[in-house]
């Protein structure tokens, strides 16, 4: 606890001391109780817009201010891009202990992760057919690092080890497990941390939050932002947000914070699956954001054995930016399957159940069917899609349920009983989705097939039908 809060106060010095403004009314606290680490929390009460740190741009850890892009061509950086470009900083001043600049900052990052890139495989398999497993990306950013970085750290050995006569033999060594497994670190700080940082002179925007619109991302600088990363998430209780100005960035109240009140900010809109991928843990109140994903393969597989899938309407749907890898389930409130059915799965479905006739029809027209009305042969096939992907957890929704009631407090376990249990919760927000929607496109059947039952019968007073509604009572 000592070392912990003196790591903290050492911190805090350092940033003072590179002319950051921090308000007297916040502290930086031990949270680890709360299984939250450094957080944020106010000592008096704060008013809304009321500035809470600032922070120059000279104190973020990027390419920009250190010492190693006046070492390396600015063409290097470029052909690394943001993101490797930052990792090597990174792993320079880590490397350089105590004679970096950015020494006491790095005491206070975290060295152990729970992101999904440091989960054995059967922590992983604890996931079960959440699509957030193919999306962690280690084999890749592996391939990443020994084709794209080694070989840069080697080429400027001498500058990334200065003084060291062992340069050349340590830029080598780099290559082991364990220093790919520190540039997994490093990746997963700027990945749970970093900001996009906008030039202080630029044309270009940036939102509010501190990242670049659209397609303006990629090319900008990241940088770690000192004091910003304390900050927890939290989606309901977001009361503050970090500004650019053009000396530094500003973090401020959104609203007023009581005393004794954390401060928090928000990542946004992120599934749990998401929020456990990138920064390793979730909370109930992102559970608003969750989603399930239906693979393409898998919609295609029913459609097909169905005799409806067409591979030459692909191209035609791909131009129309429809054809995806996957397409999303999303959480509503109340659920419903026009706010959570992804308008480009039932476009792909209703595409492929048109006759001949009617693609081309639509296709001379550079048309879609409607995502608004779903058909009836289309409900029918995405309810079998629904229990298609139902069927590939190998646990229901009813026994993850009974499994998590059973389970002790987060608090007593074990980490990684703790990650079997944020696994658990993952599946069992998906597997939810998944069922609501296999309950609402069953109704819809049921509904649509009494609606034909009901066109295609009239029926008299003496229980005799009249096939096809014309009305007409059958007479013996």
């Amino acid at each position: 606890m000592a070392d912990f809060d003196v790591t903290s106060r050492k911190f805090l010095d350092w940033l003072k001391h590179t002319d950051a403004q921090i308000s007297s009314k916040i502290q930086l606290e031990d949270l680890r109780a709360k299984d939250a680490g450094r957080g944020v929390v106010a000592k008096q009460d704060i008013a809304e817009h009321e500035l809470l740190f600032s922070i120059p741009r000279s104190s973020i850890l990027s390419v920009e201010n250190s010492i190693l892009s006046t070492e390396i061509p600015p063409a290097t950086f470029a052909v690394l891009g943001p993101w490797l470009s930052l990792i090597l900083v990174m792993l320079y001043e880590y490397h350089n202990g105590s004679a970096s600049n950015w020494s006491p900052y790095f005491a206070v990052l975290p060295t152990n992760f729970d992101t999904l890139m440091f989960w054995t495989e059967d922590e992983l398999a604890e996931l079960q057919a959440s699509a957030v497993v193919n999306k962690i990306g280690k084999e890749g950013a592996n391939e990443v690092f020994i084709e794209q970085l080694l070989p840069v750290i080697e080429e400027f050995a001498d500058v990334i080890f200065s003084g060291d006569e062992r340069a050349k033999d340590k830029a080598k060594e780099m290559r082991a497990p364990e220093n790919l497994e520190l540039m997994h670190k490093m990746g997963s700080l700027i990945m749970a941390y970093a900001f996009d940082v906008e030039p202080a002179i630029s044309d270009k925007e940036v939102d509010e939050e501190g990242f670049a619109e659209e397609e303006e991302d990629a090319a900008l600088p990241k940088g770690m932002v000192p004091l910003a990363d304390m900050l927890n998430a939290d989606a309901d209780r977001c009361n503050a947000r970090l500004f650019y100005e053009k000396d530094g960035l500003e973090m401020k109240a959104l609203k007023p914070i009581q005393a004794g009140e954390e401060v928090f900010n928000d990542y946004g809109p992120l599934p749990r699956s998401d929020l456990l991928r990138r920064y390793g843990y979730i909370t109930d109140n992102y559970a608003q954001y969750d989603v399930v994903e239906i693979p393409t393969y898998l919609v295609s597989q029913t459609l097909a054995h169905d005799g409806v899938w067409h591979e030459e309407r692909i191209e035609y749907l791909d131009e129309q930016d429809i054809v995806d890898t996957g397409y999303d389930i999303a959480a509503s409130v109340p659920f419903s399957l026009e706010e959570s059915l992804s308008p480009e799965l039932i476009i792909l479905v209703e595409t492929m159940l048109l006759s001949p006739e009617e693609f081309e029809r639509l296709q001379s027209k550079g048309r879609l069917p409607k995502a608004e009305k779903i058909t009836g042969k289309a409900t029918e096939i995405l309810y079998k899609i629904v229990q298609a992907r139902i069927a590939q957890y190998p646990t229901t929704l009813e026994q993850d349920l009974q499994i998590s009631s059973e389970t002790q407090p987060a608090q007593i376990m074990s980490r990684k009983e703790r990650r079997v249990a944020m696994a658990r919760a993952v599946r069992i927000g998906e597997k939810k989705l998944l069922v609501q929607t296999e309950e609402r496109l069953a109704e819809k059947v049921a509904r649509d097939n009494g609606a034909i039952t009901k066109r295609a019968r009239d029926v008299d007073e003496e229980g005799d039908v009249e096939m096809g509604g014309t009305g007409k009572k059958h007479r013996a």
